[in-house]
């Protein structure tokens, strides 16, 4: 199978992801309204169980905001036929890391530099006993 083929497959897998994220997001958007709108019981413990129920969807949501966000990304790459090239030194990326994480905009060898200089970190060696 040719690397346009294994493309081709990652696109397949992006777009079904898309669909799916944006059905499950529009669930848990009627949900959210539904708890907001509901009538609170001044329990306590209830008003506790809301509040948590309130955040995790909040919270799923901006995740899955998130990912709609990458996977336009990644698509709008595969486009403009820049999709699996390094932004840094231009090679391939390797197919395996691309399925394991199709927003990779970077090699493996460049990611590590690039997360190592974000944190401000070296690169650690193992010391010899």
């Amino acid at each position: 199978m040719t690397r346009a083929n294994d493309l081709m497959k990652i696109r397949d897998l992006l777009q079904r992801r898309r669909r799916a994220i944006l059905s499950t997001s529009e669930g848990a958007q009627r949900e959210l309204s539904a708890l907001k709108d509901s009538d609170r019981d001044p329990e306590y413990e209830e008003q506790a169980q809301a509040e948590l129920a309130d955040y995790t969807l909040s919270s799923l949501m901006e995740a899955q905001r998130r990912e709609v966000m990458l996977i336009d990304a990644a698509l709008r790459r595969m486009d403009t036929g820049v999709f699996g090239e390094c932004v840094d030194c231009g090679a391939d990326i390797t197919l395996e890391r691309l399925e394991a994480m199709p927003f990779a905009i970077r090699c493996e060898e460049d990611a590590t530099s690039h997360e190592l200089e974000t944190r401000g970190g070296h690169a650690q060696s193992v010391p010899t006993l």
